[in-house]
């Protein structure tokens, strides 16, 4: 188990987002009393005896449906906690992509009621606004070509109907558009040497500019939220600032990580230069972010929930 021999160092909580399967992070918390209320608040269960049998396609739970979404939410806001408990706590909290909901409730900026709700909306407005247009959108994952390459190689003939949506490092990096021409893009990357490309599980296009048009929607729901004094540093995805105090300038923050590209690589490099973070605890399933963070930045240590090596 984790313990806490220097819980006063300068620590960091890492939270995935979906994409992945949460099903091994079950195993490890399905009869915790933290986890076990939390589905209760959310009106799942996990101890069905689907969860029990081992998986050979894991593709459902990687699919983006609002079921998945909060799937997420509950085990990485469950985790979060149960680290509390074993004297984990961190001063700085960075989530990944739809990780950004779980990691505003680590860092208090609200209750995890209020945080599902943030949940729930989001997935409403996205896809409503998606099922009302003629285009069908997508992302997708390019790894091996730099963001040169993408833009003046990849993007020449799309016609601006395919973006950069992620920033996972100098070559690594999530596209979001048009399904037809994010395809071709994928396709294109392969044929002039990028190391792979895999499309994503959802018909969103998520931290891009097709979906500003939920902004203001957005944003004058987050208004009716009761946001409190944050307890520790949340650090935005899009820059990797700290995300400022105030239920607007929080609000707009989690309303922009929608529609604005993320740098997440940015905000990783700024944990060690800036932040001073040597040591991060990703609340996901074991390996969820430590690759990627590895990627990143050699110097930070991601240690998975559950670890021998674990400080």
């Amino acid at each position: 188990m984790i313990s806490s021999k220097d819980s006063h160092r300068t620590n960091c909580l890492v939270i995935p987002g979906i994409g992945i399967s949460y099903f091994k992070g079950v195993q490890l918390i399905k009869t915790h009393p933290i986890f076990r209320e939390f589905c209760r608040k959310a009106d799942i269960d996990f101890l069905l005896p689907s969860y029990d049998q081992p998986l050979t396609d894991y593709t459902p739970t990687l699919k983006d449906t609002l079921e998945n979404q909060i799937q997420s939410y509950v085990v990485n806001c469950a985790m979060v906690d149960i680290y509390g408990q074993r004297g984990i706590v961190a001063d700085y909290v960075l989530g990944y992509s739809m990780g950004i909901y779980a990691a505003l409730y680590a860092g208090g900026y609200y209750s995890f009621e209020a945080g599902l709700s943030v949940v729930k909306k989001a997935f409403e407005l996205v896809s409503e606004a998606c099922r009302h247009r003629e285009q069908v959108y997508g992302m997708g994952l390019v790894l091996g070509l730099t963001e040169q390459e993408i833009h003046t190689l990849i993007f020449a003939d799309t016609g601006n109907a395919v973006e950069i949506a992620v920033h996972n490092g100098k070559r690594a990096f999530v596209l979001a558009g048009e399904a037809d021409k994010l395809e071709y893009c994928l396709a294109l990357s392969l044929e002039i040497g990028a190391m792979g490309s895999k499309r994503i599980l959802t018909d969103y296009p998520y931290h891009s500019s097709f979906l500003q048009t939920i902004q203001s929607g957005f944003m004058h729901y987050l208004e009716k939220i009761a946001f409190k004094p944050p307890v520790r540093h949340v650090l935005s995805p899009i820059d990797g600032q700290i995300i400022p105090r105030g239920p607007g300038r929080t609000a707009d923050t989690i309303t922009r990580a929608l529609f604005t590209p993320l740098h997440f690589d940015t905000a990783v490099h700024l944990l060690a230069s800036q932040y001073r973070i040597s040591a991060c605890y990703e609340t996901g399933p074991n390996q969820s972010m430590r690759k990627l963070m590895h990627y990143i930045n050699r110097k930070i240590i991601v240690y998975p929930f559950i670890s021998e090596e674990a400080p």
